[in-house]
């Protein structure tokens, strides 16, 4: 009888020391987890990359790439067609780096809405190609200041080094039309 009640005690008893080791063990473990700080670092307001300017620039650069199509296929004579051709082509480079860009630096760019605000009387004049060529002036005068504002407010190497690329190529291009427009 005596081994009957032993043979009972032990195994509680080893119960009974296992789970008062396990309890101790656990608050030693939380005194450990009670003195954890978790700090963010603090942002500099300055530098962080203004998404209302990448989303105008987005739009912006839909709108060149769109009125320069519209004065690619218009049936009058334009003076000087490759110029409008490497305006659209230099607009979908630009198009592909700024989707690489964003999307390296994990931004999410909205599918962009925008209105041409072409006056349909004005594409049916004579001076059709000179009213085009007027409006992509100014939307590149628009994407211009875009771009320096970015270059301007960011500290990403990146961001900083497409603002500049696309701001020459852009000049050149805005430099291009005035002259061949007389404008």
């Amino acid at each position: 009888m005596e081994i009957k009640f032993l043979s009972k005690i032990i195994p509680i008893t080893l119960l009974f020391i296992f789970v008062i080791s396990l309890i101790y063990s656990c608050e030693n473990k939380k005194k450990d987890y009670n003195n954890f700080f978790i700090q963010e670092p603090a942002q500099d307001v300055k530098s962080t990359i203004d998404f209302n300017s990448l989303i105008s620039l987005n739009e912006s650069n839909k709108k060149i790439m769109e009125i320069s199509s519209i004065l690619f296929h218009q049936n009058k004579p334009i003076p000087n067609l490759s110029l409008i051709l490497k305006i659209r082509e230099d607009h979908r480079k630009n198009e592909l780096n700024l989707k690489v860009l964003t999307k390296r630096n994990l931004i999410i760019m909205p599918k962009p809405i925008y209105n041409l605000n072409i006056n349909s009387d004005s594409l049916q004049n004579k001076n059709s190609t000179h009213y085009l060529a007027k409006l992509l002036i100014n939307e590149i005068k628009t994407q211009i200041e875009l771009l320096e504002k970015i270059k301007n407010t960011t500290i990403s190497p990146d961001f900083k080094t497409y603002a500049e690329e696309a701001k020459i190529m852009f000049d050149n291009n805005n430099e291009g039309l005035k002259t061949s427009f007389n404008l």
